[in-house]
């Protein structure tokens, strides 16, 4: 038996660097696609980090506020007796028996 020194072509007629350079093609393709059109493309992925940020900012400053608000808890239960006297005085605008309060107007 011979062996034939004619290279045998392939059957469907494409060479096979044609067949890598299709699918290297198609692979550009499909991620251009996903990084620019997709659901989840550049685009929205710089603006979920924007109000992700902008979240961030909102939580700090919540707690910033509730630490204050604990401190000033503390105080309460610390002197509570001060802080009645200026509760009655400042919001319900109560006074001393004797007392006299002048209110100056600008």
């Amino acid at each position: 038996m011979k062996r034939s020194l004619v290279v045998k072509k392939n059957s469907s007629g494409l060479k096979p660097d044609t067949l890598i350079k299709f699918f290297a093609f198609l692979l550009f393709i499909y991620t251009c696609y996903n990084i620019f059109l997709s659901q989840y493309s550049i685009f929205k992925v710089f603006e979920l980090k924007k109000a992700s940020h902008h979240i961030q900012l909102q939580v700090n400053h919540q707690k910033e506020e509730n630490h204050k608000k604990e401190q000033l808890l503390e105080l309460v239960k610390e002197h509570p007796e001060h802080f009645k006297e200026k509760f009655a005085r400042e919001y319900m605008q109560m006074q001393k028996e004797g007392e006299y309060i002048l209110i100056l107007r600008d």
